[in-house]
């Protein structure tokens, strides 16, 4: 995943949050830079854990970071174990407690967190 480093390693200051969508199978963010008007999708499938706290009136980006470990993908885990045993069936056929996961986690200015687990990272320019 060399986009990983990329994103991790870019400066987001001049980039604001647009929307998020999020289906059965996957949660997208689409960010847009305020100065060129170019946007990007990081759309997170399989997704185990959605984490939003604190929202209230900022929508510029402070940081991205794309982490093959974190506190929302221990707690999501921990959670789907509790509802459907230590082992629990492939959960909408793709997903199995054993797989890799990445936490998206995107940090607005003012401080608030908006994270993602997910089993799959993808990045594409939005139209």
């Amino acid at each position: 995943m060399r986009f990983v480093e990329k994103i991790n390693n870019s400066s987001w200051a001049d980039w604001q949050l647009e929307k998020i969508e999020m289906d059965f199978g996957k949660v997208c963010i689409k960010i847009i830079d305020s100065e060129d008007k170019n946007s990007l999708y990081i759309c997170c499938k399989d997704y185990i854990g959605l984490n939003i706290i604190g929202h209230w009136d900022e929508a510029t980006i402070e940081s991205i970071k794309i982490d093959e470990k974190g506190d929302l993908i221990n707690e999501s885990l921990q959670t789907v174990k509790t509802l459907y045993g230590k082992q629990p069936l492939p959960g909408g056929g793709r997903k199995n407690i054993d797989d890799e996961w990445r936490q998206v986690n995107l940090k607005l200015i003012d401080g608030v967190f908006i994270r993602v687990a997910c089993k799959m990272i993808e990045v594409n320019v939005a139209d």
